[in-house]
């Protein structure tokens, strides 16, 4: 039986797809409404050093969080430390390009709707 990488090892994308493949993703339509300052609010506490991103303790509503049963806590601080995974890959890529990007777009999508959905369960739990 023939080994199925060797079998397109010497293979060569054509010129022209290789370019087509090279583009970046876009999406003309642009951020969802609020995204965009949500982005600006979610930068500007990273640049001001209020939000750490790698100290879960920074993203909570602190008065909020101290009325929170343990098992809420820990479920908060769950879903904190994989919202601030996503804001590291943000905080990334804008030190990379600071602009909205498609990746930071949707980053930005994925961040919002995991906050807003946590948040609709225990209340307002976190200061982004």
């Amino acid at each position: 039986m023939e080994d199925p990488i060797r079998k397109y090892q010497d293979h060569v994308v054509d010129p022209k797809t290789q370019q087509e493949l090279n583009k970046p993703l876009t999406d003309e339509t642009g951020f969802n409404e609020g995204h965009e300052e949500f982005l600006n609010m979610l930068i500007g506490k990273l640049e001001s050093g209020e939000l750490d991103p790698y100290n879960v303790q920074t993203l909570h509503n602190k008065a909020v969080y101290d009325k929170l049963n343990e098992e809420e806590k820990e479920a908060t601080d769950l879903t904190g430390m994989n919202i601030l995974g996503i804001i590291r890959q943000i905080e990334s890529l804008w030190k990379l390009e600071p602009k909205a990007t498609f990746q930071i777009q949707n980053l930005v999508e994925t961040v919002f709707q995991m906050k807003s959905r946590f948040e609709e369960k225990h209340g307002d739990v976190y200061i982004i």
